[in-house]
This record gives C-alpha cells, structure tokens and sequence, in this order.
C-alpha cells in the first residue's frame, strides 16, 4: 500500500538554511512516497524483513544533492538501525542510486532486523539525512538529519505462534487399575510317601498362605482366584509310580489344606505334575555339586526319564548327594493362590495426586497425571513422582507439562535429568523442541540429527517453522500446526482447513488473525472474542499483535 510521507522528527532546519541545495527539498518532504510490502513487517526465522520502496516525484531531488536513507526499527525502550540506503542527484559524481530531478526517481530495498518481542509494536522509520556533493559549506562535510517517516507499523509475528510442546511427547505410564497379587507355600513328603506330616502344616510359609487366603477373601475388592494344590514326585524310580504319587500328593495336599480354611470361601484345584525333572534340573544348577556339569550334561543327552534316572543312578561318586540334598526337596505338594486386587477409581486417584499423596506407586502417578488437563496438575503430579521415584518418564512428563506453561527453563532442567537416567528418542526429540520454543535452533539441529525422520517428524516441522521455511513445515505438521505455518505461508484457505474442526482457544485465536487478514473485522471479532472467553490471558496477547492494529477499536483492544 502506498502511504505519503509524514515528517516524523524535528529538521536541521537552521543548519540547511545555510546551503539552499536541500531547502526546496525539506519543504516539500511530504511529497515523498513510501510504501512498505507487506504493510506489516513480516518476522521469518529470526529476522523481520520487509520491501520498502521510496518514491521522489519530478523536479524534486535537487541535483548537488545526496541522500542517506536508513530503515530504523523504534520500539519502546530501543531501536535497531538497518543497512542505509544513499541516493544521489544528478550531478553528482559518485556511485550512488540516481534520481532525475526532471524525472523523479524511486528505489526499493529489503529491510532485516533481528527479531525482538519487544518491537512487536515497533515502528519502522525512514531516517533521511543529506549532504551537498558540491561542499556550499563546511558545515555539508558530514550528512546533516533532514527527515524522519514512518513506513510500517507493527511486527506480524504468527510464526511464534505455534505449540512446541505439541512436538513433545509424554512417556507412556504402566497403570493397570487391576493389580494380580499371589503367595505360595508347600509342603514335603517323604520317599515314596503321600502321608502329610503335621510338622509340614506348621510351617511359616504354610502360616503365611493361611493368611493370605483368609485376608483378601474378606476384601470388597479383592477377588480370589482358586487355590492350587500341584503334586510332584522326585525322578528316582518308576515313571508310572511316580505319576500315582504325584497325583496322591495333590490330592493329600489339597485336603490338608481346605481343612486350615475351613470356613472361608474359595474353590480348589488339586493337579499332578509326575517326575520334576525341572525342578531338578534348576536345583542342580543352584548346587554346589562337584560333579554337576557331568548330571546336566546327561539330562540333555537323554529325553527318556527312565534312561535319565538309570544313567543319574550309574554316577555313584555323586548319587548319594543327589539322594540326600536334592531328590527330598522335589517330594512335594506345592500351593499357589492368586488375588486380583481393583485400585482406586479415577477420581480416587486424581485426588490423591493432587493431595500429593506420596504413598501412590509410580504408576498410579503417571496415571493420575493423564486425568487433568490442568498443565500446573499435570505438573505438579510429575513432580511429585519424580521426586518421589525418580522415574525418567516423571521427569519427561515434567518437561513437557512446564513446556505447556511456557516454562522453558525449567523444561530443560527436567529433560535434563531424564537423559541422565536413559538415552531415549522421546527424550532427545524434547530438548529440540525446547531449544526450539527458546529459539536456539543450532541446539535443536543437533539433537534432532541424532534421531530417524518417523521418530521427530512433528519436532522437524516445528524446526523448519521456526527457520521460516514454511513449505517444509506444512509438509511435516498437521492441525493447529500446520495452519500456523499455512498463515505464514499466506495460504489462508489452507490454514482455515487444517482447523476448521479445532475449538480451542489458541485455534479461535488463529481463525481470528486470518479473518483480520483477508480484512473481515466482525469474523475477526467473533473468533477474538470466543478465544478470549476460553483463555483470558489472550486479550494482552491480542493488544500487542500486529494483525489486529488496523481493527484495534472494533475488537474493543
């Protein structure tokens, strides 16, 4: 858009009174022209960037006369000068851009600035100052200020608006609401016996199986599984004996069983299981047998039990050990109770959290975590695992719950603490996006070097948003994401389809913006708003955006 020159500074009027090569000049400034595309400086990357053009008309640029032109960006508290632009009259013999007084003349130049927050609502200014080529006065040595314009006002700075911590990813928790608990215990027999002994029933494993029967088939929710009773026999003597035995053990354990819990309410199951060459296999491997390579080495040489037992038996500097250390501990009636134990309801688990109950598991934390929506409770809750765990997955979903709060600092401090407990993608892809939201993007690069394009596809996209190449990004991003990086792109349609179906503030904010920008104040209005009515905190937000700047009373900003 074209905008005419305004005087914006006091002149060095009484310094140019002295050479009259600029006097017409100064008094005709407002027939200058500037226009600035686009209207509202544009931040890409990192820098602001923007097309000035400056228009002289004709019989203005006085021929003897040159031009310094440099595209200043004021904003509160600072400013940043850009690279000068010189322009020459006709007459002067130097190197310069010419202007034509009898025709009037105009350049144009692209403006960089590094980007600022601060300048959101910055101005960019046109500093003109002029020195006579044709030295009228000492005084003309050096440029003298001659005027100041205002070329644009206001930085669009939607690029900044995108959600890292989308990028991010939280670590997956192990909660099952239904926990299995069990106990077992068992009772020996002597060779070739089925006979339970009532020392056997006396002892502490088996007083501690009582116990655990008794206590959880009282609980409301528990539910008790049967109670097992598995027979076995040692592998010494006849196979077919042997599975009698077996099965006479289970049957003689399982009585004497029902009648420690009688009375208490559970079903039974009594199984015989013969020889328990397994068992020992696993006992001989425990030992300190001398000899014990030689007994393992037979039990894989031979499949058939009665060709095991028989060579076992031919090993005599060791079968008298076998005898009296390990075959007596295999003569058994082994019992197995399982109980399934329902936690705490959601809402259980989401106060106990919050009322930062430390008595939680691990799990029951991460869980109770996902049951807000509060990023400060997702924190919080974190937080509390953390400390309390040390979890590398508490300290993930810390970083990414501060993310959600702006909390970068802090975001990396917990990233890097996980890291120190184990290397993984989700950890490295979230100090990218961290070192993205902080805009250091060389550090973003070099984690997201480490990881495969599936592993960070989302965290790539955000970077290349952030470096301004909006094309890669759109390519990699969807929703909210990717219609930041289609309004940057200026593809509004585009953006408007990626959220069409997406009612959250930030989304309502976005819609909002692009309304401003196809110039429907009311759209703009209406989306503003709805977003500020979902989160307050975007009205400040909204002041100092650009985009709105023209709309600023009919928004009510």
């Amino acid at each position: 858009m074209k905008r005419f020159a305004t005087v914006c500074m006091v002149l060095a009027t009484m310094v140019l009174a002295s050479c009259n090569c600029a006097q017409k000049m100064q008094k005709n400034i407002d027939k200058i022209e500037v226009a600035c595309n686009p209207e509202v400086m544009t931040l890409k990357g990192s820098s602001v960037t923007a097309e000035v053009t400056v228009t002289f008309p004709p019989r203005y640029f006085d021929e003897e006369t040159i031009m310094k032109i440099t595209p200043v960006l004021v904003y509160e508290g600072g400013e940043i000068a850009g690279t000068p632009k010189f322009v020459q009259g006709e007459y002067v013999e130097d190197n310069y851009t010419t202007i034509v007084k009898a025709e009037g003349g105009s350049y144009t130049q692209t403006v960089t600035f590094p980007y600022t927050p601060a300048a959101n609502k910055g101005t960019l200014e046109l500093r003109f100052e002029s020195r006579c080529a044709d030295d009228c006065s000492p005084k003309f040595a050096d440029f003298v200020p001659f005027a100041a314009i205002a070329a644009a006002q206001g930085i669009d700075a939607t690029q900044n608006a995108a959600n890292n911590a989308e990028g991010m990813g939280y670590m997956k928790d192990n909660f099952s609401r239904v926990t299995t608990i069990s106990s077992e215990a068992e009772i020996k027999y002597l060779i070739n016996s089925a006979k339970v002994r009532p020392a056997q029933l006396s002892e502490a494993s088996i007083n501690e199986f009582e116990a655990f029967i008794k206590e959880n088939a009282e609980k409301a929710n528990v539910t008790l599984g049967n109670v097992f009773s598995k027979g076995y026999a040692s592998p010494d003597g006849p196979e077919n004996f042997n599975d009698k035995l077996s099965k006479q053990r289970s049957e003689s354990g399982q009585t004497a069983i029902q009648e420690k819990l009688e009375g208490v309410n559970v079903s039974y199951d009594a199984a015989a299981y013969g020889e328990d060459w397994d068992g020992f296999k696993a006992l001989v491997e425990a030992s300190s047998l001398k000899d014990k390579d030689l007994i393992l080495n037979v039990l894989s040489m031979y499949s058939n039990p009665a060709k095991r037992d028989q060579e076992i038996k031919n090993l005599s500097s060791v079968y008298k050990v076998l005898a009296e250390e390990i075959l007596p501990e295999l003569r058994r009636t082994q019992f197995v109770a399982t109980a399934e134990v329902e936690g705490m309801t959601d809402a259980q688990l989401l106060a106990a959290a919050k009322a930062n109950n430390k008595n939680l598991t691990v799990e029951e934390m991460l869980y109770a975590a996902t049951l807000t929506n509060n990023a400060a409770e997702k924190a919080a809750i974190y937080n509390m695992a953390a400390q309390t765990y040390n979890d590398v997955r508490a300290w993930n979903n810390l970083a990414v719950a501060e993310a959600a709060q702006g909390k970068l600092a802090e975001a990396k401090a917990a990233l890097q603490k996980a890291a120190q407990l184990k290397s993984a993608p989700e950890i490295t892809n979230n100090l990218a996006m961290v070192a993205v939201a902080q805009g250091n993007v060389a550090e973003a690069k070099q984690y997201l070097n480490s990881l495969g394009a599936n592993e960070a596809k989302t965290a790539k996209g955000l970077l290349a948003l952030a470096e301004g190449d909006y094309s890669a990004a759109s390519a990699q991003l969807t929703g909210y994401n990717k219609a930041v990086a289609e309004v940057c792109n200026n593809n509004l349609a585009a953006a408007k389809s990626a959220i069409a179906n997406d009612n959250s503030a930030d989304a309502e904010y976005l819609k909002a913006v692009i309304a401003a920008k196809e110039g429907d104040s009311k759209a703009a209005a209406s989306y503003l708003n709805s977003a500020i009515a979902k989160n307050p905190a975007l009205k400040a937000q909204a002041q100092n955006d650009a985009n709105f700047a023209k709309f600023a009373a009919e928004l009510g900003l």
